[in-house]
Formats: C-alpha cells, structure tokens, sequence
C-alpha cells in the first residue's frame, strides 16, 4: 500500500469520525420544540391514563393566594416592547431569554394573555437544552446538565447555558433542580422515580419554613423553589393521588407562606425568611420568581 494510498484511507477516517461525533452531539442536545407543544404543563403522555382531578372536598382550602391582577400589572411594568422581552426585574435593562422569558411565556399562555406569542416568536430561535422545558412539556431529551452559566446573546439580553460550563449539574443537591427532574420522570412515564425523588427531595432539604439545600445561607430561602414543589406535587397528583394527599399539609403550608411574597406591584419576591413564625419577604422581585409562582397556582 503506497503512501498516497495510506493518506487518502486516514483523511476518510477522521471524516467519519467527525461524522459520528456531530451526529452523537447534535442528536443528544437537539430538542424539537414548536409553538404547538405549549399546551397546558399538565397534559400528560399519551401512554399513561391519568386519574381524574380531586374534587375540592378532597382539597381543602388550597386557594391560590395569587392577585392575578397584579401579576399583569408586574408583566406590564417588565416588557420592552421595542425588545420584545421581559426584563429580569423592574427597571433594570436586563433580559434573559432563559429562564425569565421562557418562563414568562409559559405562565403567560396558562393566563390567556396574548403577550405570549410576541414572546415565543422572538425568543424561540434562542432556546437551548435546560431543565426548565419540561414545565412546557417537552421532554424529549436526556437528562444531562452542566452548571449553568450566563451567556449574552445581544446586547442586554442573555441567556442561561446548561451546556458549556466544564463541571456538571449536580442536580441531586439543590431542591430546585431536584423537584424539576422529578417532573421530567413522570413526563416520560417513570412514577415510581419521580415519587421517590420527590420524596427524597422534601425529606432532605424541607426544613419546615424553607428548602435548606447547597445553595442556602444564613436561614435566607429561596422563594422560587416553593412554587417549583407546588408544581411537582401538582404533576404527582395527575398520576397518584394516594401519593400526593400524604403531602397536602406540606403544601398547605407552602401556600400559606407564598401568600406572603407577592408584591404591591405584582411581582413575587425571590427570597424570604421566618422570624418567630412571621414570613418576612427579601430581595427584589424578578420575572423568573413570578412566573414560576403563575404557572404553580394556575395549574389545575
């Protein structure tokens, strides 16, 4: 075999090599997403029969503490027509298109409002792989994240990247993305994981005023986490009813203290703390943290 011979078989293979690497990657990251997909977060896969939604007797006293009112009032304050974009809090020239955006597209379409589809058709072009696409449903993708990390796409407006950070997600170690993979597992049929995780969750990190996780200092909780376990236990109660009463007085509680974190002006504080049983909220309010909080009471 000549030289030539040997030179021409070594440029195929590494071509074939690069092939199957694009094909490897862009197949693990590639995640169809369409307008159409943003029905309602609790619709449910088509191979599972989800038992019927309890009755309000079988749920006492779980009424949103939610000004729906103000919340469009919060989403009026935040929206830069000329970007087409929510900033990430009041007054602040800052827009992410993940996580507050997609968010606020989704807790958007749950209120009817029609802001939603300026929304989408500006930011869906950006969209990238993050946990957060399963409370749109979308699921069709595996479950492996790297640390987020902040990324600009133009100017002022940014986004989050769960791709390109070198360490990966230990998602097992915060309650937020905790309560999201469970969501993820019952998306793709796997109840008896996703319970188990939810339970996990709650046993390790609920502390009986907040989620205590990692990221946790100083008895400063994190108020977006309170409507991601709302939401879990929402999905968990579409599958298993038995389940999720065995947690009702958790969220109970959860409601009784969220109904202290919206503000005058619409938008849910990020953080908050419990002083000789008084909540006492902290922070900023930003579009991330509301959004979340709309998208966990409007679900039925």
């Amino acid at each position: 075999m000549n030289k030539r011979t040997l030179t021409v078989l070594s440029l195929v293979l590494v071509l074939l090599i690069v092939t199957e690497l694009y094909l490897v990657i862009y197949y693990h990251y590639k995640v169809d997403i369409n307008p159409s997909i943003f029905s309602s977060p609790t619709t449910s896969p088509l191979s599972l029969t989800r038992p019927s939604t309890p009755s309000s007797t079988q749920l006492p006293n779980l009424t949103s503490p939610i000004s729906l009112r103000l919340v469009m009032n919060y989403y009026n304050i935040t929206y830069n027509s000329s970007v087409k974009l929510f900033s990430e809090c009041p007054y602040v020239n800052k827009y992410f298109v993940e996580s507050d955006n997609l968010l606020a597209v989704i807790a958007l379409k749950d209120l009817n409002a029609s802001m939603w589809e300026t929304v989408w058709d500006n930011i869906k072009s950006n969209i990238t792989l993050s946990p957060y696409l399963v409370l749109a449903g979308i699921h069709n993708f595996t479950w492996m994240f790297k640390d987020p990390i902040n990324e600009k796409v133009w100017g002022p407006i940014c986004t989050i990247s769960f791709n390109d950070s070198p360490s990966y997600l230990a998602w097992y170690e915060y309650a937020d993305t905790s309560l999201l993979f469970s969501i993820y597992e019952l998306e793709n049929g796997n109840i008896t994981l996703a319970e188990k995780v939810f339970e996990t969750t709650i046993n390790d990190f609920w502390n009986g005023y907040g989620f205590q996780d990692e990221s946790v200092t100083s008895n400063v909780y994190a108020s977006y986490k309170l409507a991601l376990a709302i939401i879990a236990w929402k999905y968990i109660d579409k599958y298993d009813q038995t389940f999720a009463m065995e947690y009702l007085p958790l969220i109970l509680k959860i409601y009784n203290i969220a109904k202290h974190l919206q503000s005058p002006i619409g938008g849910y504080f990020t953080d908050y703390k419990v002083v000789n049983g008084t909540v006492i909220p902290l922070g900023n309010v930003n579009t991330e943290t509301t959004s979340l909080f709309v998208i966990a009471f409007m679900m039925q």
